[in-house]
């Protein structure tokens, strides 16, 4: 079965695109064009650091054969481990996918085509029952919705939703659907805030009150926020262009994130799937491109009375543009971080980190795994910069990171992200990294691994690294930098 809706006339990028020869509809999403960065300068990033880029959604149970209509004389289809070749002629672009997934078609110095093809699912969503907020085909202008109680949105394949969802102490709430919600309507300024907490003072516990200060000190809403919800889930959905973090469970319990994807995130802290202070969360058969950190686990003043536990991040396809794609961190205040495992993904570009623990607060961070991880490096990759002056383009700025941190663990006293009268610092232990595929162009050397301890009281330690494969074959020596306050780094049971 091959179902293909058409987009809104407004949406449509013509690409050429058959499935199985039949026309579908392209669309776009501006994504980052440099890994060029800087601390909120008060305005956006600017265009001429962007391009477009596209994509294609459908839904399928069977091999798919996709035919481009541009002319490449080479065409990369990634995750490299899909093993999928691309033919390229004068005419076109075509290569088959044999099922389900979520794909990157990079044809030679053009910008990339995603693919996102579905399985066929019915979500349970009656159109007509009073308590789902239905999105046909076409093209809605909501603003920001709040979800109470057993509610659900439902983005139908075709919808595009320009607006926000948004959810506080409320249980059993859904969103789901094929179709796009959009945050390109939320347009940041210096007044407004990522967050709507104060580092000195403690969020309000009841959820009116909460919603209230979000408003009163101008909280950005991304794409879809839950605060201390219960039972929530987002299913199918293509997040594009938030303003901000794009998806953030909060003091969260019971958290599903399924075959999410997020593209045309280009703007200043457009990460994709930031969990705070939350437990009982899985975060499966997803698409990151975000330009900032992928899906990092969080904690964050305001909900910090609470620990980070039994989080499963499982058979995710990550493209980072800037930052990290597999994390925890930076902000680090919670009383713990146990039970997080990162399974099965497949990290198709990465700037600065592929898989770390960045740790600046007190929680004591242990029992955590990066499992089964394939991580691609290019010869053609752009080197991380910061944009320290703002007059100054990216080719002139000096490059801070040649190639993506394989694998890190960092405890820093830089006095960040609490406050100053309460900061601590914590520990790391017992981290596991196994089964690490680095799949390389040719002649690239084995990137570079760090852990790094803060002091004698506060340290890395007990960390296992197992089994770690340079294009197929068991690496001899791992380049890491190990400093004088860590304990126990054993790779492949010898220690480092």
């Amino acid at each position: 079965m091959l179902k293909i809706v058409r987009a809104p006339e407004s949406e449509r990028a013509n690409l050429g695109i058959t499935l199985n020869a039949r026309p579908a509809d392209a669309y776009r999403a501006r994504v980052s064009k440099f890994p060029y960065n800087t601390p909120w300068p008060g305005r956006q990033r600017p265009i001429d650091q962007t391009e477009d880029a596209y994509f294609v959604s459908f839904e399928a149970d069977e091999p798919v054969e996709i035919r481009i209509a541009l002319s490449a004389k080479r065409c990369i289809v990634r995750p490299l481990s899909k093993n999928i070749r691309a033919r390229c002629d004068a005419n076109a672009i075509s290569f088959t996918i044999p099922a389900p997934g979520q794909y990157a078609v990079e044809p030679e110095e053009m910008p990339a085509i995603h693919i996102f093809a579905n399985p066929p699912a019915d979500f349970g969503f009656a159109p007509d029952d009073a308590n789902v907020k239905y999105y046909a085909p076409g093209v809605h202008h909501i603003g920001v919705v709040r979800l109470k109680s057993r509610e659900r949105a439902y983005i139908d394949s075709g919808a595009v939703v320009y607006g926000a969802f948004i959810a506080a102490g409320a249980e059993d709430v859904a969103i789901a659907g094929y179709g796009i919600l959009d945050g390109s309507w939320e347009n940041r300024s210096g007044a407004d805030r990522l967050l709507p907490l104060d580092y000195d003072a403690p969020l309000p516990a009841d959820a009116e009150t909460l919603l209230e200060l979000c408003q009163e000190k101008r909280a950005l809403y991304g794409n879809i926020r839950f605060y201390r919800c219960r039972n929530v889930s987002v299913r199918g959905v293509i997040a594009r262009d938030a303003a901000t973090f794009s998806l953030i469970p909060a003091g969260c319990e019971n958290v599903l994130v399924d075959n999410f994807k997020t593209i045309g995130m280009w703007r200043y802290n457009s990460d994709g799937v930031d969990v705070f202070n939350s437990s009982n969360v899985l975060i499966q058969n997803s698409f990151f491109r975000n330009f900032d950190d992928c899906i990092v686990v969080k904690g964050v003043a305001g909900w910090d009375d609470r620990d980070n536990e039994n989080i499963l991040v499982k058979n995710c396809v990550v493209w980072c543009d800037w930052g990290r794609a597999l994390e925890l961190g930076a902000e680090t205040n919670a009383p713990k971080y146990r039970n997080i495992a990162f399974e099965n993904c497949d990290l198709i570009h990465g700037c600065a980190v592929y898989m770390d623990i960045q740790h600046h607060n007190r929680a004591d961070i242990a029992d955590v795994r990066f499992e089964n991880i394939r991580c691609e490096y290019q010869t053609d990759h752009l080197p991380e910069k910061y944009q320290s002056d703002l007059r100054t383009d990216y080719a002139a700025a000096p490059a801070s990171t040649p190639q993506p941190i394989l694998m890190g663990c960092f405890i820093y006293n830089m006095g960040l992200f609490a406050a100053k009268e309460k900061y601590e610092n914590g520990n790391i232990r017992d981290i596991t990294f196994r089964n690490i595929q680095i799949l390389t162009d040719p002649g690239m050397e084995m990137p570079v691994s760090a852990f790094h301890g803060l002091d004698k009281a506060h340290t890395v330690s007990n960390v296992r690294i197992e089994n770690v494969t340079l294009n197929g074959k068991p690496v001899k020596t791992l380049n890491a930098s190990v400093n004088a306050f860590t304990e126990n780094i054993f790779w492949d049971g010898e220690k480092l």
